[in-house]
């Protein structure tokens, strides 16, 4: 399948690779299917694009980059409570990033995107009673930071 999209142009995707969000996603409830595309060989850092507006293409975050800090609540019950089923093992956590000039990276560790990575399913929910927030200050693990001289968050933002 061949999507149009703002930031890389037209691409070919795999229609197994396409995430249905049933509800959509908080901001866009219209905007039901996405594909992840890989940001510059990063392993934490990626691009959830909507397969169909062009210009909805939001950067995110594996959960993993976080670990053992987070979650501080289940991720398992939050996502079967909003209805998405399948085991722990299946599921995939992502949390959106925002770049803003002048601004630090931060990341919205209260509302994670969950993706069953077995039925291509997914959904965003709101974590009921952590101790994050939608701005908490990202810098990249050190193992993944590039080589050039710029800080962190600067090399996140590209």
């Amino acid at each position: 399948m061949k999507i149009e999209t703002t930031r890389f142009g037209n691409l070919e995707i795999d229609t197994q690779k396409i995430i249905h969000f049933p509800q959509g996603l908080i901001g866009f409830p219209e905007e039901k299917s996405f594909v992840m595309i890989n940001h510059r060989g990063l392993d934490t850092l990626a691009w959830l694009q909507s397969t169909r507006s062009p210009a909805i293409a939001l950067p995110v975050v594996s959960v993993q980059a976080f670990a053992p800090h987070y979650p501080d609540v289940s991720l398992e019950d939050a996502a079967h409570r909003a209805g998405l089923e399948g085991s722990a093992d299946d599921m995939a956590a992502l949390v959106v990033l925002c770049a803003m000039p002048n601004a630090p990276v931060t990341v919205n560790l209260v509302a994670p995107i969950i993706v069953n990575a077995t039925t291509w399913q997914g959904l965003q929910t709101i974590l009921d009673g952590t101790k994050f927030t939608t701005r908490e200050v990202f810098v990249l693990p050190k193992a993944e930071q590039p080589e050039a001289t710029a800080p962190a968050a600067v090399a996140a933002a590209r």
